[in-house]
């Protein structure tokens, strides 16, 4: 079963992206459940301290959503970690987040960390954004850039196929060298938490 989360900044186009799918639960966070509503989207769960939609926009929201949430604008955690929150009370295979990305960079940064909660992906309409765990993968998708970042230090990096390869490289939290790769390849690990940013902007 999927969750997939509707969040601000809307950098995504969902008559692109979205697609509808048996067994998934929809949640809408702020100006993305509005785009979601306005994409003829029924949510299950719409969330948020709302402090950036109107009054005629939470009306819209209200009559759109199956259960309306809301958070007062002094709290501890973000939207999108709320939404997060929600979406794993479902137990889910997957949670994909549209949007999150861009817009204010604490934002983004702040939507990264979460990557380390689940087997959780954000999208838009140039990017995507996933953590893995050691193992191995095959990756690219079509993508013009992909990046590796270690979330926790990585141990024993390979990566083969790609653009520039690498081979059993010990990856620090600090260290930029994995940025600005391309094409499609095979990467694994043994330790840590990798995260992986696919890009068509060059």
């Amino acid at each position: 079963m999927k969750v997939k989360v509707f969040v601000d900044p809307v950098t995504y186009d969902l008559a692109t992206l979205y697609h509808e799918e048996e067994d998934c639960v929809l949640i809408g966070v702020e100006g993305g459940a509005i785009a979601a509503i306005n994409h003829g989207l029924t949510l299950d769960v719409a969330l948020g301290d709302f402090d950036s939609v109107s009054a005629t926009e939470i009306k819209k929201i209200s009559a759109h959503a199956k259960r309306v949430e809301r958070f007062p604008e002094a709290k501890d955690d973000t939207d999108s970690a709320l939404a997060l929150k929600e979406a794993l009370t479902h137990n889910p295979d997957e949670v994909i987040f549209y949007g999150g990305l861009g817009g204010r960079l604490d934002h983004t940064l702040a939507n990264l960390t979460l990557l380390k909660q689940g087997p959780i992906t954000f999208v838009t309409d140039h990017t995507c954004a996933f953590a893995l765990a050691p193992g191995t993968y095959r990756l690219g998708q079509g993508y013009k850039v992909v990046s590796f970042f270690a979330m926790e230090d990585v141990k024993d990096l390979h990566l083969t196929g790609f653009r520039y390869d690498l081979t059993g490289y010990d990856l620090k939290v600090d260290d930029p060298l994995c940025v600005s790769n391309a094409g499609d390849g095979e990467v694994s690990f043994d330790e840590g938490v990798l995260l992986v940013i696919l890009s068509q902007e060059t």
